[in-house]
């Protein structure tokens, strides 16, 4: 019998040949599939179509990028066409205004050699007539007659504008401005299926149970305020020499500095690949672009103040705000300089943030943000949706949380510093706490930290002026080749 039953249904006819099974230990089993099938689906199925749905609107964005270069290109060569159309009328312009004084000064000519003859002509028919009106004999036989006079009109030449044809050929006029092809554009890729076990990705990293100090240099700055890694050996820096931003390699060398404000520092950065440099001014109030050395404003409050930034793999630019008197913040979603989210409120309509001091997206599009004061860390989805919050309490430190920055890894982990207990906390991306020793002993009052291409972790102190890099992770293989004890 494929149905199950409870004890008092053993003794009724219906079951009385069948053989029993428990409907409990039918329950558990099918308690103990659901269970499974939920945490394969949460930890691996979820986390790959997110993955996916994100890879996906990546390509999302450069195709419409794309189209608008395209369209930039079309519209580029049609002005160039049209200037080249402009001379061309020009030219012909200045060719018909040239023929047209040709052709005149001939029949100019002409006009006046009839006119001479026709104004000697008439000077001799006047004459004749005021001989014929008198009666006298001398005059007449005294002037000097030809006869059969002025009989012949001189050969006149004929002279006509020129003739204009005007393009009436079509494809023609299409391809002045070239060929769109829009054949072969799409190509199928395959599906998959998605692994469930713990260690398909042998490329996958673990975390150290002792992290290893790389580097220590020190900065121009007697303060570091914010960093950011390009590359894999490379960090962007603003410290405390106002409206400066430096870039140093992991052996401390100065590379370039760059003025992007007068007066104080920037508040955050991010520097994209080709070495634009987008940051919050706070005096302004508004994000900027230093691109090429030139300052573009992206966009700009009357009453707000951006405190943090960052930019995600779409190139949207996630804002934090503040009010003049510090009571209110929100977030807004800045896209092709325009807002296009705000986030402010719980679902109880209560504010989700204070003071915020530093913002991330997690791998998972998690908006991450960073508060002063007890809110410490307040984690949503991309629409805005409180998922979870983070305070410092399971970590069990001697000190007090007091967190100055947060970023995350390519694993979706959540790495924060904290000032007072001079360390970084790991969480993982569902805000369950990893590891809180990560700098311990190395560090001093952390201020800011970034991740390079190499995953190493590079924190800025705020009041030594130092940039420390911190290996934290390492492949399976190195773990697992090490022998046990």
């Amino acid at each position: 019998c494929d149905c199950p039953i409870c004890s008092k249904c053993v003794v009724t006819p219906e079951h009385k040949q069948h053989e029993m099974i428990d409907i409990m230990d039918e329950y558990l089993t099918k308690r103990e599939l659901i269970s499974r099938e939920s945490g394969i689906l949460e930890k691996f199925i979820i986390r790959e179509f997110d993955k996916v749905e994100s890879t996906v609107g990546l390509k999302m964005s450069k195709l419409s990028k794309d189209y608008d270069n395209l369209v930039d290109l079309l519209s580029s060569e049609f002005e160039k066409k049209v200037l080249e159309l402009k001379s061309n009328l020009k030219e012909k312009k200045a060719a018909l205004q040239s023929s047209h004084e040709r052709d005149l000064k001939e029949l100019r000519s002409q006009l006046e050699s009839i006119s001479r003859k026709n104004q000697e002509a008439k000077q001799i028919k006047n004459k004749y007539k005021g001989m014929l009106s008198g009666m006298d004999v001398a005059a007449v036989l005294s002037s000097p007659f030809a006869e059969n006079q002025f009989r012949d009109v001189p050969a006149l030449v004929e002279i006509c504008a020129p003739k204009y044809s005007p393009c009436s050929d079509s494809r023609l006029v299409d391809s002045i401005l070239g060929e769109l092809d829009f054949s072969n554009r799409s190509t199928a890729v395959e599906g998959y299926k998605i692994s469930t076990e713990d260690h398909s990705f042998t490329g996958a990293k673990v975390l150290l149970d002792e992290p290893v100090l790389l580097s220590t240099f020190q900065t121009d700055y007697e303060r570091v305020h914010s960093i950011f890694c390009v590359g894999n050996n490379e960090v962007w820096v603003v410290g405390s020499v106002y409206g400066t931003v430096t870039r140093f390699n992991i052996r401390g060398t100065k590379l370039e500095t760059v003025q992007v404000i007068k007066g104080y520092s920037p508040n955050d950065i991010h520097v994209d690949k080709d070495g634009n440099i987008t940051f919050c001014d706070m005096g302004e109030r508004n994000v900027s672009m230093w691109s090429k050395g030139k300052r573009e404003t992206i966009y700009a409050w009357k009453k707000w103040k951006p405190t943090a930034l960052c930019v995600n793999k779409l190139g949207h630019i996630l804002v934090c705000l503040i009010t003049q008197d510090k009571l209110n913040a929100k977030v807004v979603r800045l896209v092709k300089s325009k807002p296009k989210q705000k986030i402010q409120f719980d679902d109880q309509g209560r504010e989700l943030f204070l003071k915020p001091q530093t913002i991330v997206e997690n791998i998972n599009e998690n908006i991450c943000v960073l508060n002063m004061g007890a809110k410490g860390l307040v984690v949503l989805d991309k629409f805005g949706k409180f998922r979870f919050s983070y305070d410092g309490s399971q970590a069990n430190l001697p000190y007090f949380f007091r967190p100055t920055s947060v970023t995350s890894d390519y694993l979706g982990h959540l790495l924060i510093t904290d000032a007072m207990n001079n360390c970084v906390h790991i969480l993982d991306q569902d805000g369950q706490f990893l590891l809180g020793c990560v700098g311990r002993s190395m560090l001093n009052i952390a201020a800011d930290l970034s991740l390079d291409e190499n995953d190493n972790l590079w924190v800025g102190e705020l009041h030594t002026g130092k940039i420390k890099v911190i290996k934290y992770l390492t492949s399976r293989q190195e773990v697992e080749s090490i022998p046990s004890k």
